[in-house]
């Protein structure tokens, strides 16, 4: 006799397994006309829910040289500048993105509102002023902003080059190369289009360098024992020789300049392959450590869960984030320099709903569970002048990744920055 068997007990699964003359055979499920009104209701509906919303804090966080170090990376996409308007079209920001962006099945937080700041343009430093008021307000120490450079081009740098020139603008900040091609999956498209491609060429390092060295001069510029701290994000990209000789030439030419040396790391998801031995990794690429940029690589341990997607057109998968935090998953040992990561929301419908979307749905409560256990972490494993922890994002808003405050939550993810940081000690 053949057996339907369901992929989970809660009839959440959107297929049935049927074994048939000893083949397995996978059928999704019709999507009835309860689950459709079930998805009505919570689309037209699940706006006006604010049960779970925070209002904003009354007393600042006073941020102490003893706590690890928040650091929040920061997009400066929202803008307009030549690239988006010749590959996307005039007007186009991340907020064309996220604006467009409907459930995909009932509980599906999205569209990601945002309030305070609101749809904001950096063509103006007065944003700015705002999210660095909010973020110290929470106790977040500084910003990495992502930095986009191909060979001498640069895209999205205004907002980091009036950052830089204008000194009111009090936090502390690193840059975290973004070395990837740029494709057209920033708009949903498909990655193999490249639009802007990534290489390293002769005299690069002097050009690259000559770029950077007014940031890393900055007062504000993040250093460890005289060495600014430099992200680089993937070091695989480029044959290894070019990238080992680049490597050695921007070390010296910071040495030069009076520091120390760089401070280089890069992202843990490449050093997958190196899982046992990460240091052989860092040796290898000459770097000073690893960071944990989540989600990259975290569908590979989580699990994934089955809502009844409505929409047959999306392309996604779902993973449970809670059952992560719960296991304490993210405390591990490692051979290496390691700096810890977390994100509050991981959503990328809104740029790849129909190119393999992500999902992991957090909640403030877990956030904060997972942030004190790597602040204490943090403080037990590294030095003090190491001490930094990473978050994903301050403003990815495509990406439901984002401490700025949001319509359904409001402050309530800073606030749960804030309580961690007060908390952790004792937790």
């Amino acid at each position: 006799m053949n057996k339907i068997l369901y992929l989970s007990k809660d009839d959440y699964s959107p297929h049935y397994i049927i074994y048939f003359l000893g083949l397995k055979i996978k059928i999704r499920k019709k999507i009835t006309s309860n689950d459709k009104n079930l998805y009505i209701d919570y689309v037209l509906n699940h706006q006006q829910d604010k049960t779970k919303y925070v209002e904003i804090t009354k007393e600042s966080h006073n941020i102490s040289e003893n706590n690890p170090k928040l650091i929040a990376l920061y997009l400066p996409q929202y803008h307009d500048f030549p690239e988006n308007v010749k590959w996307f079209g005039r007007g186009f920001s991340e907020w064309t993105n996220t604006s467009k962006t409907v459930p995909q099945f009932v509980g599906h937080y999205q569209p990601h509102i945002p309030i305070d700041v609101g749809y904001y343009n950096l063509e103006s430093n007065n944003v700015m002023i705002r999210q660095i008021e909010l973020a110290k307000k929470y106790g977040i120490s500084g910003f990495g902003f992502y930095y986009y450079w191909y060979s001498g081009d640069k895209i999205m740098e205004k907002p980091i080059e009036r950052f830089l020139a204008d000194k009111s603008l009090n936090i502390n900040f690193f840059l975290f190369w973004a070395n990837e091609d740029w494709t057209m999956l920033w708009d949903n498209g498909d990655a193999a289009e490249v639009l802007h491609k990534q290489e390293i060429k002769e005299n690069d390092a002097e050009k690259f360098m000559t770029d950077l060295l007014p940031y890393l001069k900055d007062e504000r510029y993040i250093k460890i024992n005289n060495k600014p701290l430099f992200v680089l994000y993937d070091p695989e990209l480029y044959p290894y020789d070019t990238y080992i000789n680049f490597n050695k030439k921007i070390r010296a030419i910071a040495k030069e300049n009076g520091f120390d040396d760089l401070y280089i790391i890069t992202t843990t998801w490449r050093a997958d392959n190196y899982k046992n031995n990460y240091k052989e990794f860092t040796d290898k690429y000459l770097l000073d450590g690893l960071f944990e940029f989540f989600p990259q690589s975290l569908h590979k341990v989580t699990k994934k869960i089955y809502p009844r997607v409505v929409n047959k057109k999306f392309v996604g998968e779902i993973f449970d984030v809670h059952d992560y935090i719960a296991r304490r998953q993210y405390l591990y040992q490692c051979n290496t320099n390691l700096f810890k990561g977390i994100f509050p929301n991981w959503d990328n419908t809104p740029r790849k709903c129909y190119n393999h979307a992500f999902i992991w749905q957090n909640n403030p409560q877990d956030y904060k569970v997972w942030l004190k256990d790597i602040l204490n972490w943090t403080k037990d494993n590294k030095s003090k002048e190491e001490q930094y922890i990473f978050i994903n994002a301050w403003n990815e808003w495509a990406e439901g990744a984002h401490l700025e405050p949001d319509k359904k939550y409001g402050y309530a993810y800073l606030q749960a920055t804030k309580e961690a940081l007060e908390e952790y000690k004792n937790g």
